[in-house]
């Protein structure tokens, strides 16, 4: 199985239509209990969601009593959520997160669900990082959340094949992976219900606790917690997840 994996900016094809309704795991609601556990999480603060996607984490946050601006390059889904989760206390941006910017705007920035990593050449990547940290107030706090490479070393399976319910039927999901170049690189095929098909091509960048703690700091934020998944599980080679938290230094 082999899809464009030449397209520089595949993240555009990757996140459009339904094809992440099937592939990612929201868990928006669950999510949000998770940050009100670790961190503080209230009423009446401002937050930052880069790669807002759909916008379902940016809508139990604005639920949750917060004031919200999510931002993404996928001009569905940000349609999609100002038709349909948008309200007083939500903003949703079309546009690039690497470049957006609104210094000390926010009491805390969220980068959610693997939307770092995307280039194969570091310094790209870290470019993510400049609005993140610089749109954050200082003590402002942060949650990261990107694939742990521990898991992926100990479980790595080539293909994983899921059955994902939907209606009376069943979408069928087909991924191929291989890691190179310290990439975890991905090819993917759906199989609707109706018999129709889909694939699509993504990779993101395997970095390890030690070399994101530098990479934070280098932009003024501290890890401060690391888990495995939002059940608070610890960060080890058995939990699929690499959950951060931590502050903006004062």
């Amino acid at each position: 199985m082999k899809t464009n994996s030449n397209n520089e900016k595949w993240w555009i094809d990757f996140f459009k239509g339904d094809f992440t309704e099937v592939v990612l795991n929201q868990q928006a609601a669950e999510t949000v209990s998770f940050m009100k556990e670790v961190g503080q999480v209230l009423p009446g603060m401002n937050a930052f969601d880069q790669c807002c996607g759909k916008g379902y984490l940016a809508h139990e946050l604005d639920k949750a009593g917060l004031r919200v601006t999510g931002i993404d390059i996928s001009e569905p889904y940000i349609e999609y959520a100002r038709t349909r989760l948008s309200s007083e206390r939500t903003a949703f941006v079309l546009g690039d997160a690497e470049t957006y910017l609104r210094p000390a705007a926010f009491d805390i920035s969220i980068n959610w669900n693997t939307s770092f990593g995307y280039h194969e050449d570091d310094e790209e990547n870290e470019r993510m990082l400049i609005p993140f940290s610089e749109n954050l107030k200082e003590g402002g706090q942060f949650f990261f959340s990107t694939m742990n490479p521990l898991f992926i070393a100990r479980h790595f399976q080539r293909f994983i094949v899921k059955q994902v319910p939907s209606g009376d039927s069943t979408i069928i999901t087909i991924r191929e992976s291989r890691i190179e170049r310290g990439m975890m690189k991905s090819d993917w095929l759906i199989v609707y219900p109706d018999g129709r098909r889909e694939t699509a091509y993504g990779q993101t960048k395997l970095y390890s606790v030690d070399q994101f703690r530098a990479m934070f700091l280098r932009h003024g934020l501290l890890v401060e917690k690391v888990y495995g998944d939002i059940a608070l599980s610890p960060y080890d080679e058995d939990h699929p997840s690499m959950i951060l938290y931590g502050h903006k230094k004062q």
